[in-house]
């Protein structure tokens, strides 16, 4: 059974921000925040293929890659690396915000 919560971008980007809401206390503890907000965001990417293509039809742009790097593996492996990067990014602009308020 598929899990209905990671079946759009928007959604997962809510959810992670949440869970870094939830966690903040150990992130900012943390020597290297950076390093939990890429396992938060990591565990929010969908594992199964079908799951991934219903978050890329939540946003298109998660098709095309943008690194050169990511060229080998097929499209689910692409799908991950686009979804996890989009996360990431989401995470990056939470931890700024929550230190230009601190």
């Amino acid at each position: 059974m598929t899990d209905t919560n990671k079946q759009d971008i928007y959604t997962l980007e809510q959810n992670l921000i949440e869970e870094l809401n939830d966690n903040k206390e150990e992130i900012f503890e943390s020597t290297y925040p950076e390093d939990l907000i890429n396992e938060y965001a990591y565990s929010w990417v969908p594992i199964y293929n079908y799951d991934l293509l219903k978050v890329a039809q939540s946003d298109l742009t998660l098709g095309y890659t943008h690194d050169s790097d990511i060229g080998e593996g097929d499209v689910y492996q692409q799908l991950t690396w686009s979804i996890h990067e989009r996360l990431m990014n989401v995470g990056y602009q939470w931890l700024n915000n929550q230190v230009e308020v601190a």
